[in-house]
């Protein structure tokens, strides 16, 4: 009978933590939004979902390309900041004189002292 209850509470531990090990991480790949990135500064794309790609235009100024199953003119944006000086914001959605590519954002990011166009990593995701 001893022995039937260890087995048994041992294939549960198992089970339970063969279940919860994926889990555990499924965060990262950000499973509530239709699309997210992590943009750095020098506009190079990180941990990304249904996102084709980002790139630094000019001082300040990204495109955000969205996979096509993914609209972004309809589309409710976050951006978070990964610098506490700098202040990004939508500038434009598709089209944009900014980015010339279909379902792009144009983010444009400032420095929160001065007012001006400066280079700045963010969070991007569309819920």
């Amino acid at each position: 009978m001893l022995r039937h209850t260890l087995a048994g509470g041992l294939m549960l531990a198992t089970s339970l933590v063969l279940t919860a090990g994926p889990g555990a991480h499924a965060d990262i790949y950000a499973p509530y939004a239709r699309a997210a990135a992590i943009v750095d500064a020098n506009g190079t794309l990180n941990n990304f979902k249904n996102v084709v790609s980002s790139r630094l235009v000019s001082r300040g100024k990204y495109c955000v390309r969205v996979r096509s199953s993914v609209d972004v003119r309809e589309a409710l944006i976050q951006i978070t900041s990964r610098d506490p000086v700098r202040l990004p914001q939508i500038a434009f959605r598709h089209p944009s004189p900014t980015c010339n590519e279909d379902n792009t954002v144009a983010v444009h990011v400032y420095n929160s002292a001065s007012g001006q166009l400066a280079d700045g990593g963010f969070d991007f995701a569309i819920l």
